[in-house]
């Protein structure tokens, strides 16, 4: 249990020895006992059993502070199904699930390595710090944001589709997605009607963004009837005309996108009378491969869901405010869905 704080003693009093420029012959024995202790240290696997979530918490944090990973040795979840964490186990031990383990990975910024089976009902698990996480600015082609792809996150692929459905939508029905990117959500449209097409109308500020969606779409023969432009969120023509219903993912809160503005734009000049507006508030963070609960505020080390939290009220009281029901899903990203007029289910 001492061996992440025993490290960093070990290291000082190396730094130390190094650092006299007199008996340093005499002082060798001590360093190489020193470095001994070290590798004992290194080689070694915390046990876990009884220890509540803040010393867990604490051991971890400091041993990833010392190293890029840690190893340490806890009970196997599988044998505790249907136990809440913290309950105790047969043996004594402190029960804590999968689920437990991914969130302390997350918490500590770091990853989940692959848990390795051990005797005695216990298995061997290793966390990897994961690097800053980098805030993504640029989203048009060949950025890190082209790599995302939403729809393999279970929370975003049932909620989109799930808020699609809920827009009850007509063979043939007008359909605008502002910031569309690359337009790969827009796969979510055959999952949510297999048997029906529509007209679909993409626009982004970012003309990269807009040569990959058509290239996805148009170039390589997908649905007739959809056309991708350059255009900016806060300048929509009204000759776009008026659509059944205008998706607007990860885009609202954008820096050169003005939300009250552009959403009553939206409404007031896109939207029919009994349309249908899904909103999309990106709430995570994304490092290295993997996917992290919470916004990232500028100068906050920690996500903050202030300004998440004052969006989607502002955006939830100007629909009801225009007589739509609104719902509010997700998780990574938390959508608003408002339906107004018969369409409403």
């Amino acid at each position: 249990m001492l061996f992440p704080l025993a490290s960093a003693w070990i290291d000082s009093e190396v730094r130390q020895i190094n650092r006299n420029p007199y008996n340093r012959h005499s002082a060798f024995a001590s360093v190489f006992i020193l470095r001994g202790l070290h590798f004992l240290y290194s080689a070694c696997v915390l046990t876990l059993t009884q220890q509540p979530l803040h010393e867990v918490l604490f051991l971890l944090r400091r041993a990833l502070q010392e190293a890029e990973s840690v190893t340490f040795n806890a009970p196997d979840p599988a044998g505790g199904c249907g136990l809440y964490a913290g309950e105790v186990l047969p043996g004594g031990s402190l029960y804590r699930s999968w689920q437990s383990w991914a969130d302390i990975a997350e918490r500590l910024n770091a990853q989940l390595l692959t848990p390795e089976k051990q005797a005695g009902g216990r298995v061997q698990l290793t966390l990897r710090r994961l690097p800053p996480v980098q805030r993504l600015s640029e989203y048009g082609q060949g950025s890190d944001f082209q790599r995302l792809n939403k729809l393999e996150d279970p929370w975003f692929l049932d909620t989109f589709v799930e808020a699609l459905q809920r827009c009850n939508l007509a063979p043939g029905a007008r359909i605008l997605s502002v910031g569309v990117g690359s337009g790969r959500e827009l796969e979510a449209l055959a999952l949510a009607y297999p048997e029906q097409a529509f007209e679909v109308v993409g626009l982004d500020l970012d003309p990269s963004a807009v040569a990959l969606a058509r290239e996805r779409y148009v170039q390589a023969g997908g649905p007739s009837g959809w056309r991708f432009e350059v255009a900016d969120l806060n300048a929509l023509p009204q000759s776009l005309g008026q659509f059944d219903t205008v998706l607007a993912l990860s885009v609202l809160q954008s820096r050169h996108v003005t939300l009250d503005t552009a959403l009553r734009g939206l409404i007031k000049w896109h939207l029919k009378p009994t349309g249908a507006l899904v909103v999309g508030l990106p709430n995570c963070r994304y490092t290295a491969g993997e996917v992290r609960y919470g916004a990232r505020m500028l100068n906050f080390r920690d996500p903050d869901l202030s300004l998440l939290l004052a969006d989607a009220a502002l955006i939830r009281r100007h629909l009801q405010k225009h007589s739509f029901k609104v719902w509010v899903t997700g998780k990574y990203e938390v959508l608003i869905t408002g339906l107004r007029g018969e369409r409403s289910p």
